[in-house]
């Protein structure tokens, strides 16, 4: 009996584990994000437009 619903019940779970997953990662780039020193910020909102090179 407990085989049968172990084995019919778990794909009800991974979208749940998916969503939860999915969540976690964008949490943690928005704390990314918003931690990042305003030095740092204005490098990266610059990088795209700058045209010194580093090699």
């Amino acid at each position: 009996m407990f085989k049968r619903i172990l084995h019919e019940d778990w794909t009800h779970i991974i979208p749940f584990i998916s969503f939860g997953l999915t969540f976690a990662v964008f949490v943690v780039a928005t704390i990314r994000a918003l931690r990042i020193r305003p030095g740092e910020r204005e490098r990266l909102a610059t990088l795209p437009l700058d045209e010194t090179t580093r090699n």
